[in-house]
C-alpha cells in the first residue's frame, strides 16, 4: 500500500497522474484512502481495469468535483457507474477516448450526478442514445463535447440543446476538420475545469447553440 507509506497524502485534494502504463489496480487501490480528493486526472494509462476503478470508488466521496480518465481502456461501464453511485456532488466528467464505456453504464451514471455541469466524451464511439436524458438526469449541464462520437444524431442534440437553453454543444459530422474546427477543438480540449467556471462566471447566462464542426 504505497499511500498508506505517507501519512500526509491522506489529506490530497487533487491528484493527476499522466502516461503510466504500469498503474495497475493494486496502484489504484490506494486511492480509497484518499477520502478528502477533491479532484482525480488519469491519462493514458492501460494496465488497470474496472476492478481498480470500483475499489478507488468503492467509498462515498462527496468532496469530489471533477473526474478525468481519458485515453483508459479499463473504464467501462462498471467502472463508470462506480463512480456516480459514489460522487454525487460530480461537475465535470471528461473520458475521452476510452473507449468502452456503452449508453447502458452512461446512463446508470448520469442518473446519481444532478448537479454535473461538463461533460467531454470526445472520440467514445459506443455512445448514441444517452444524450436524450440529459435534460432528465442533468439539467445544469452546460458543457457537453461529442467530438467524434458518430453514432450520435445531429437531430437528437439539437432536440438536447432546445430542452437546456444554457448548453454549449461541441461535435462533428463527419472526419473531415475545417481550420474553423480545429481552433475549436483545441479550445475546448485544453480548457480545465477551473478556466471553465471562471469562463462561465464571467459571461454569465447565454443564448444555446449547436457547434457543428
Amino acid at each position: 500500500m504505497y499511500l498508506l507509506s505517507f501519512p500526509q497524502l491522506m489529506y490530497l485534494r487533487r491528484l493527476r497522474i499522466q502516461y503510466c502504463d504500469n498503474l495497475t489496480d493494486e496502484a489504484i487501490l490506494d486511492f480509497h484512502h484518499l477520502r478528502y480528493l477533491e479532484e482525480l486526472s488519469l491519462t493514458r494509462a492501460h494496465s488497470f481495469t474496472a476492478r481498480g476503478i470500483v475499489a478507488a470508488f468503492s467509498r462515498p466521496r462527496h468532496f469530489i468535483r471533477i473526474v478525468e480518465i481519458t485515453e483508459c481502456s479499463g473504464l467501462d461501464d462498471v467502472g463508470i457507474t462506480a463512480i456516480g453511485r459514489t460522487s454525487p456532488n460530480l461537475t465535470h466528467l471528461n473520458i475521452s477516448w476510452s473507449r468502452n464505456v456503452t449508453d447502458e453504464g452512461m446512463v446508470s451514471f448520469l442518473d446519481r450526478v444532478p448537479h454535473l455541469m461538463s461533460l467531454k466524451v470526445q472520440s467514445v464511439r459506443q455512445l448514441c442514445d444517452f444524450v436524450l436524458l440529459l435534460p432528465v438526469y442533468n439539467p445544469c449541464l452546460v458543457h457537453l463535447n461529442v467530438i467524434s462520437c458518430s453514432l450520435i444524431r445531429e437531430q437528437d442534440l439539437t432536440a438536447v440543446s432546445a430542452q437546456l437553453p444554457d448548453l454549449e454543444i461541441a461535435y462533428n459530422t463527419d472526419l473531415g476538420c475545417s481550420p474553423k474546427s480545429n481552433k475549436i477543438l483545441r479550445y475546448f480540449d485544453f480548457m480545465s475545469p477551473r478556466q471553465f467556471a471562471k469562463k462561465k462566471s464571467k459571461v454569465g447566462p447565454h443564448t444555446s447553440h449547436v457547434n457543428n464542426f
